[in-house]
């Protein structure tokens, strides 16, 4: 079974330059993932659009904090990262900024290219 987790920041680290994340001058964010009591880091890292990601425990302008099966919705795009946010089942903290431009780098849930595609936008 793939680990949905450890795919979606290796396919962060291979993408190099993000061109929606060039507002970005210099920035990071620390990702804290939970499961069966321990917690795995990453820290992404974004400098004019160009993404590094490190296993680092400490550091980031932003912090997610998220139990592995959340994070795992959130980066197959099973679940929206701004929903999971606003419900509290993730945990944002610091820079505002870096929280904006992180929602970027997460694939849309499924369901919603289908109304965009519908021209249903009220789901």
């Amino acid at each position: 079974m793939a680990d949905v987790t450890q795919e979606f920041f290796r396919s962060l680290a291979q993408r190099g330059h993000d061109r929606r994340l060039s507002a970005i001058h210099q920035g990071s964010v620390r990702f804290d993932i939970g499961r069966d009591g321990q917690v795995d880091h990453w820290l992404v890292s974004i400098a004019k659009g160009d993404v590094t990601v490190s296993e680092q425990e400490t550091g980031g302008d932003a912090v997610v904090r998220a139990n592995r099966a959340v994070f795992d919705r959130i980066a197959s795009g099973e679940a929206y990262f701004l929903t999971s946010v606003l419900r509290g089942e993730a945990i944002v903290e610091g820079s505002p900024r870096i929280f904006a431009a992180v929602r970027r780098l997460f694939p849309p849930p499924p369901d919603s290219l289908g109304r965009a595609r519908r021209g249903d936008d009220h789901g």
